[in-house]
C-alpha cells in the first residue's frame, strides 16, 4: 500500500472512531431509556434514532471494512427495525441479549486497530445466532446465557477446510506446474535433433545418422512419458459441474422472491468434469449470467400472465461433452429476450459505433455488443445488471481461459447463452518473433492471422494508422512503438513487406508490425517475480528449444492501453491531471455519515471531479437550488429528508430533470431499489459490493 493510501486509510479510521463512539453511546442510551420505560410497546421517537444510529454505524463500518462490526449491526438494525414498525415486542430476554451483543460490539470498537482484519478469538458468530434467535421467535424466552467473560471463542466452530482429498490442491497446482516444465524438454530435444540432422546431412556422416535414429526414437518415447504423466495429473485435477451449479437454485429462489417472480430452476448432465482451475475463474462469471437472466430476462408473474405465458418462469442448464475434449455450459432462460435496440442505442450513446455503421449491423453482430464494456439493456443501473461491465468481464473470463461464448436471444421468447471451455487448461503456445534486433513471445492465442503489407498500405486518418485486412479497416501500429523498444536507425524501403501480427482482445483488434516471424512453440510462462512486478506489457518469460529466456508480450495490457476504442475516454483518464478546473465536471454528494461521505469525497475527486458535500437531503436540496451540480450522489437513510425523497424533489422541479441521480446505500432489497427507479435515480449502488473503479465508471457512464 502507498503512503497516500496509507494516509487516506488513518483519515477515513479517525474519523470512523469518533462517529463510531458517538453512535455507540446514543444506542447503549436509547436501549436503556427503552428498558427504563417497563413498555413492551417502545417509544417510536427512541427507536427511531437507535435504528438510524445502529444503521449509519453499519454503513460507516463497512466503508472502512471493518467486517465484524457490520456483521454484527446486521441483526441490531434488524431488530430496532422490527420494533420501529411495530412487528416485535419488547420483553427481558430480548434486553438481555442485546446489552451482551452491545458488551462484544463495544469491544470490536476498542479493538478494531489492534486486530485490523478481525477479532478473531471473539465468538461473533455465536453472539449473531442469538440475536436472530429472538427475533425469529417473537422474543419469547430464550434459555442460552452468554456471560460477557464467555464472549470468547473457544474452539467450537467448525473447520471451514473440509477438502477431502489427502493432499491439497495447491501442492496439486504446483505439481501440475512442474511437470508442464517438462514440455521444454520436448521442445529441446527437437531443437537439437534438427541440429543433428543438418550436421550429418552436410558432412554424409554414417555415425550421426544413427545417433539421428536413435534420438527420433527416444524423442517419441520421451513425448508419450510427458505427455502421460501431464494428462495424468491434469485428470486428477477434475471437478464436476455441480460443485459450482448446486448453488445455483438457491440464488434464483432468493432473486426471484425479492423481485416477484416465480422461476423453476432445472440442471442437467453437471457430472461432467473440467479442470478445477477452469471452474474457479469461471464461477463468478457463470453466476453473473445466472442472476443476469433472474434480474432483466425473466419478467414478472404479473408481465408473463399479461403476455399470455405462464406465470412460472424456467431456467435451464446444461452441460454437454463435445468433441477434442471441450466441454459446454448452456444457460437457457424463457424471458423477455435481449431488447436489441436498446443494446444499439447503448452502444452509440457510449461511443462504441456511429449510427451509420450500427444500421448494418446483424441481429448476431448487435447480440456481440453487450461484451462491449458499458454496453447495457437494462433501464436502471445496479450491482446486479446495467453498469454494461458484467458481460465484458465474462466475455474476458471466457476468453482468457481459450473458450468462446456464444448467444441467440428472441424478443418474447428468451436467451440461451452456450459456453465452450477446454476440459483443461492448455500448455502454453507462442509464436516467437523479433523486434529491433530482440527475441519475444507472443501469445498464438490472440492472433487471429500473420499477412504481409507494403508500407504504402498503411494509410492514415484522424492522426491515426490503420491497414485494410480482408476488407476489414484495422487500427496499426509498430510493435517497437507500442512496446516502448528504442528504435535502430534503418531505412525504410518501400519496396519491402512488413510483417503484421493482426491481434485481438475482447472484440478488439489490433494489426502490429514486427521484423520477423519465426515459428510456434510449446511451453510454460515464469512470471517475472516482486522485483520485477511493475514492468508493464510484459507478462512473463518463457524457455525457449535452445535454451534461450524470452520475455513474453501481454497481449491484453497492450491493445488495452492504445485500443482504438478507448480514445472516447482519454479526457476522464482517472486522476484527471490533464483538466483544468473549469473543465471539470462537478458533483454533490449528500451523506450523513461523516466516514462515508469523506470516502466517497476523496474516491470522486481523484476521479477528476470537483465535489460538495451536503449532511442530510434538506440540505443537498437546498445547495442543489444554490449552485449548479453535473451529478448528484445520495445516500437513502437520512434524517429531515432520505434520498428518495431528495430524488423524488429533484425530478419534480423541471431545472433538474436531466440531472443524473446515483443511490449509494445499504438497503439492499429489491423493494427498495424499485422505489429508487420508481422516483427517478440513475443508478443505485449498495455500500460495500463497489470498489472505487465501479463508482468512478458509473459517473463517467452518466455524464
Amino acid at each position: 500500500m502507498s503512503n497516500d493510501q496509507d494516509e487516506f486509510l488513518k483519515e477515513l479510521l479517525a474519523d470512523f472512531r469518533i462517529e463510531a463512539n458517538e453512535h455507540y453511546d446514543s444506542i447503549l442510551e436509547g436501549v436503556l431509556l427503552l428498558e427504563k420505560s417497563g413498555l413492551s410497546i417502545p417509544d417510536v421517537t427512541i427507536i427511531e434514532k437507535v435504528f438510524r444510529c445502529t444503521h449509519s454505524l453499519k454503513g460507516a463500518a463497512r466503508a472502512v471494512n471493518l467486517l465484524d462490526i457490520e456483521k454484527l449491526c446486521m441483526p441490531l438494525e434488524t431488530i430496532f427495525n422490527s420494533l420501529k414498525k411495530g412487528e416485535s415486542a419488547l420483553s427481558p430476554p430480548l434486553f438481555d441479549i442485546l446489552y451482551k451483543a452491545l458488551d462484544v460490539l463495544k469491544f470490536l470498537l476498542a479493538n478494531y486497530d489492534k486486530h485490523p482484519g478481525g477479532v478473531a478469538n471473539i465468538n461473533l458468530i455465536q453472539v449473531i445466532r442469538n440475536l436472530e434467535f429472538v427475533h425469529k421467535n417473537s422474543f419469547e424466552a430464550l434459555n442460552v446465557q452468554i456471560p460477557v467473560a464467555d464472549i470468547y471463542d473457544k474452539g467450537e466452530l467448525p473447520d471451514k477446510d473440509n477438502d477431502s482429498i489427502r493432499i491439497s490442491s495447491g501442492k496439486l497446482n504446483q505439481l501440475l506446474r512442474d511437470t508442464e516444465d517438462f514440455v521444454v524438454v520436448k521442445s529441446a530435444i527437437e531443437f537439437y535433433k534438427k541440429e543433428l540432422l543438418e550436421i550429418s546431412t552436410k558432412y554424409k556422416d554414417d555415425n550421426l545418422t544413427y545417433i539421428y535414429e536413435d534420438i527420433v526414437r527416444f524423442q517419441n518415447i520421451a513425448n508419450r512419458m510427458v505427455d502421460e504423466l501431464i494428462i495424468g495429473i491434469k485428470s486428477t485435477l477434475l471437478s464436476p459441474f455441480s460443485t459450482i451449479l448446486n448453488i445455483v437454485p438457491k440464488i434464483v429462489r432468493d432473486l426471484s422472491n425479492e423481485s416477484s417472480k416465480k422461476i423453476s430452476v432445472s440442471i442437467k448432465d453437471d457430472h461432467y468434469e473440467i479442470d478445477r482451475r477452469i471452474l474457479e475463474e469461471i464461477k463468478d462469471p457463470i453466476i453473473h449470467l445466472i442472476r443476469n437472466c433472474v434480474d432483466h430476462g425473466i419478467e414478472t408473474v404479473a408481465a408473463r400472465e399479461a403476455k399470455g405465458k405462464p406465470a412460472m418462469g424456467t431456467l435451464d442448464i446444461m452441460v454437454r461433452k463435445e468433441a477434442d475434449r471441450n466441454i459446454s455450459l448452456i444457460i437457457k432462460d424463457d424471458g423477455n429476450g435481449i431488447d436489441t435496440e436498446k443494446v444499439l442505442k447503448s452502444a452509440i450513446k457510449n461511443g462504441m459505433i456511429d449510427e451509420n455503421r450500427a444500421n448494418k449491423l446483424s441481429e448476431k453482430e448487435i447480440l456481440s455488443l453487450i461484451f462491449k464494456s458499458g454496453v447495457s439493456s437494462s433501464e436502471m443501473i445496479t450491482e446486479i445488471s446495467g453498469r454494461g461491465l458484467g458481460m465484458a468481464i465474462v466475455e474476458e473470463k471466457v476468453s482468457n481461459l481459450g473458450g468462446t461464448i456464444d448467444i441467440k436471444s428472441k424478443k418474447g421468447i428468451g436467451t440461451t447463452f452456450t459456453i465452450t471451455l477446454p476440459q483443461t487448461i492448455a500448455i502454453f503456445r507462442g509464436i516467437i518473433v523479433i523486434i529491433e534486433g530482440k527475441t519475444y513471445m507472443v501469445p498464438s492465442i490472440f492472433l487471429e492471422m500473420a499477412v504481409l503489407i507494403k508500407p504504402q498500405e498503411i494509410k492514415n486518418i484522424g492522426g491515426r494508422n490503420f491497414i485494410t485486412v480482408n476488407g476489414n479497416t484495422i487500427g496499426y501500429i509498430s510493435m517497437q512503438e507500442a512496446l516502448g523498444v528504442e528504435k535502430r536507425k534503418t531505412e525504410i524501403n518501400p519496396e519491402k513487406h512488413i510483417n503484421v501480427m493482426v491481434l485481438s482482445v475482447n472484440n478488439n483488434r489490433l494489426a502490429f508490425s514486427v521484423d520477423e516471424v519465426l515459428e510456434e512453440q510449446e511451453g510454460t510462462v515464469k512470471d517475472l517475480g516482486p522485483l520485477l512486478k511493475n514492468i508493464k506489457k510484459i507478462s512473463g518469460v518463457t524457455i525457449l528449444a535452445n535454451g534461450v529466456i524470452v520475455p513474453v508480450i501481454n497481449i491484453k495490457e497492450l491493445i488495452g492501453e492504445i485500443s482504438l476504442n478507448s480514445h472516447y475516454e482519454d479526457d476522464y483518464a482517472e486522476g484527471g491531471d490533464n483538466l483544468t478546473d473549469k473543465d471539470k465536471k462537478k458533483i454533490l454528494i449528500v451523506e450523513d455519515s461523516i466516514t462515508v461521505r469523506t470516502m466517497l469525497k476523496t474516491i470522486i475527486e481523484n476521479g477528476g471531479y470537483i465535489v460538495k458535500t451536503a449532511f442530510d437531503g434538506q440540505d443537498g436540496y437546498e445547495t442543489l437550488l444554490n449552485e449548479s451540480f453535473d451529478l448528484l450522489v445520495t445516500d437513502i437513510e437520512m434524517p429531515r429528508m432520505n434520498g428518495f425523497e431528495l430524488t423524488e424533489n429533484v425530478r419534480n422541479n423541471s431545472a433538474f430533470t436531466d440531472l443524473p441521480i446515483i443511490l449509494v446505500t445499504t438497503l439492499d432489497k429489491a423493494e427498495d431499489k424499485r422505489r429508487g427507479l420508481e422516483s427517478g435515480a440513475n443508478a443505485y449502488i449498495v455500500k460495500g459490493s463497489f470498489e472505487k473503479s465501479n463508482l468512478i465508471e458509473t459517473i463517467r457512464r452518466l455524464i
